[in-house]
């Protein structure tokens, strides 16, 4: 895929070995000599390879340009952590070149899953890195769903009401409509309007993100790698500790709005309708189905540790720090970012029951809004689904009875619910390869499915969260960790997506 005849892989990799100079910059003013040669000349090597790629494939014009735009993204996900994981290598002699590569594979598809158990002992360089990481893998992924996926209908799209009556398996490879007509400089041109609608916010956003949360008491670093990992929903973090727990309870309120925010695409609007739309955002079904989900989840932990608490002394305090640790969690998993609240631990010491597995595993399947760096089911999917349930309920008891609300609803509720039960389907059957796949490399049964949830629904703190004692460095083999990160790209590309490219229409 190109832009103006460049190639926009060779592109990204020229913007990647840009970005090495921040970890760069910072070891150099630290006095951290390894770590600024490591990045420096890894920089340099970044810009060279993706300068000769650019020049070696200008103006080259591909057969297919829906093969062509679904192979870039499958490059920039497989084949730019080998050269983003270089300088991790080097700088970490201990860690070996295949757990860097992983790292860095989770970072690029925002899933947050980290080699590192000891935070606090990493260089504040690679921290920084892994946050930019994230944070460029959560730009990439937004530029995709407005500029790739949603002219072709894809990406939880194709389950709009509007969209229902073309038919659900020809969606599967639709046309492009946005920016209309077919070819590069179409796709050129979606491409150029996403980045154009997406980075000023999305950058606007962190920026404001890092500033209050430094203003909270964060260390600077601290702030500003948890903005990145809030905004591109990484749950990424440079300490051992909770994230905010030095900004105290109004560091995870201000985090809570923003999670929010990065949970739906109103927040970068759409063609025509502009950015932070607070009516749209107040009306948006995804948004009132990510509360509903909240407040339900959040209400059961608050009466299971009621139910389950040892004592009740200080009752009160223990409580209210139970609500909202309880509270901030679900939001956090149900965005599949994946922090955990200063107060979870203590709302579970104080009831004596372990983790809720179950409820994280059901609030990261679902997952956030589309066109969001969001992984999961996708909340506009699972809306479809429940007013297609709520519709078949009606009929039982009224069987002549007529749906209203507008021929939108009424195809979010046939075909927009048909397509995303293929869709689930296909995710189950995905969900279950990736699991049976790592039992065989020696995986309990709780640890492959923790695994292979958090690899597709790109939340990698939910294994540590559900085996607790458990790490990716140590309770996964390389040959396990090869397969998650596969899992990782499948989640962040979606099933629908590598269909699209797949199908022999657009061989030709």
């Amino acid at each position: 895929m190109t832009w103006r005849g460049y190639s926009i892989f060779g592109l990204l990799l020229i913007i990647l070995g840009a970005l090495m100079l921040a970890p760069a910059t910072m070891s150099y003013f630290a006095g951290d000599g390894a770590a600024f040669g490591s990045f420096a000349i890894c920089a340099m090597i970044c810009v060279v390879t993706g300068g000769l790629l650019t020049l070696a494939q200008y103006r080259a014009k591909p057969r297919s340009e829906t093969v062509a735009e679904f192979g870039t993204l499958l490059a920039f996900y497989l084949l730019a952590p080998f050269l983003a994981a270089a300088p991790i290598s080097i700088v970490s002699p201990v860690l070996s070149y295949e757990a860097a590569y992983f790292e860095m594979v989770s970072t690029f598809t925002t899933t947050g899953a980290t080699v590192f158990d000891r935070l606090d002992e990493v260089r504040p360089a690679i921290h920084l890195w892994r946050g930019l990481t994230a944070w460029m893998g959560g730009f990439v992924a937004l530029v995709m769903a407005f500029a790739l996926l949603a002219p072709r209908n894809l990406g939880g799209f194709e389950v709009r009401g509007d969209q229902g009556r073309s038919g659900a398996v020809g969606r599967l490879t639709g046309a492009p409509e946005w920016a209309g007509g077919r070819g590069s400089e179409a796709s050129a041109d979606r491409i150029a309007a996403a980045i154009g609608m997406v980075l000023p916010i999305y950058a606007a956003l962190t920026f404001g993100l890092a500033v209050v949360l430094a203003a909270l008491g964060l260390a600077p670093l601290n702030a500003a790698v948890a903005a990145m990992g809030v905004l591109s929903t990484s749950g990424v973090k440079a300490t051992e500790e909770s994230a905010f727990a030095v900004g105290g309870p109004a560091a995870e309120i201000v985090v809570v709005l923003f999670l929010v925010l990065a949970a739906t695409r109103r927040t970068y609007g759409a063609a025509g309708q502009g950015a932070l739309n607070w009516g749209l955002m107040r009306r948006d079904a995804e948004l009132r189905i990510l509360l509903i989900i909240a407040l339900a989840a959040t209400t059961w932990l608050f009466l299971r540790h009621w139910i389950g608490a040892l004592e009740l002394d200080d009752a009160g305090g223990f409580s209210v720090r139970a609500l909202w640790g309880a509270f901030f969690t679900v939001i956090s998993f149900a965005t599949t970012t994946g922090y955990e609240s200063a107060y979870w631990s203590d709302a579970r010491a104080w009831s004596g029951l372990d983790n809720p597995s179950l409820i994280l595993f059901g609030l990261v399947l679902i997952g956030g809004g589309i066109a969001t760096t969001a992984g999961g089911v996708k909340l506009l999917r699972a809306y479809a689904l429940f007013n297609h349930g709520v519709r078949e309920m009606e009929r039982l008891v009224r069987p002549s009875s007529i749906a209203g609300s507008g021929a939108r609803k009424r195809g979010l509720r046939r075909e927009g619910a048909q397509i995303a039960w293929i869709f689930v389907m296909l995710y189950l059957v995905a969900l279950a390869a990736v699991m049976l796949t790592l039992s065989i490399f020696g995986l309990s049964f709780q640890e492959a499915l923790a695994a292979s949830i958090a690899a597709l629904t790109n939340t990698g703190p939910v294994f540590t969260a559900v085996t607790e004692d458990g790490s990716w460095l140590t309770s996964l083999t390389p040959e396990a960790r090869a397969v998650a990160a596969v899992g990782m790209v499948l989640g962040r590309v979606e099933l629908l997506a590598l269909i699209a490219m797949l199908n022999p229409d657009n061989w030709r």
